[in-house]
């Protein structure tokens, strides 16, 4: 998933760059970090930001699912991120923190695996196979129980 990243410029040599991703403050959840040099900003971002989801997932309140990122244009233009000078998009893998997959064994009639799979074909570049497929159906499921 892409995330924006908001980064303040240090003021002297003694202060680090501050690190903000928004998007995780409409949970309540303050995603900062520091970068003693420039060259550390990404890597620092993606440490807190798999650290937040990590303990949005353990809280139980939300899932991998809730999380959205407006854009950084959105960000740059509200006043409470001011204190940020740059932004850029960073791509975090959080597939790995949704556990292990695991193998089910169901039925459906045949009628309805091939329209699936049909349909499936037709979208390869949203879906990877019919796994993937019921996968994201039953988190949408979910999300608006």
């Amino acid at each position: 998933m892409f995330f924006s990243v908001g980064v303040e410029s240090p003021q002297d040599v003694d202060t680090a760059f501050g690190i903000t991703v928004p998007a995780f403050d409409r949970f309540d959840y303050g995603c900062v970090s520091a970068a003693d040099e420039q060259k550390d900003i990404p890597v620092m971002a993606r440490e807190a930001i798999l650290s937040i989801v990590e303990e949005m997932l353990i809280s139980g309140a939300h899932s991998v699912e809730d999380i959205t990122d407006a854009g950084y244009r959105v960000y740059a233009a509200n006043p409470e991120y001011a204190h940020c000078d740059s932004w850029f998009m960073i791509d975090v893998d959080l597939t790995g923190l949704e556990g292990k997959q695991q193998r089910l064994n169901i039925t459906l009639p045949d009628v309805l695996v091939k329209r699936l799979d049909g349909f499936i074909q037709d979208k390869r570049a949203i879906y990877k196979d019919r796994s993937h497929f019921l996968a994201q159906a039953a988190r949408h499921e979910l999300a608006n129980k």
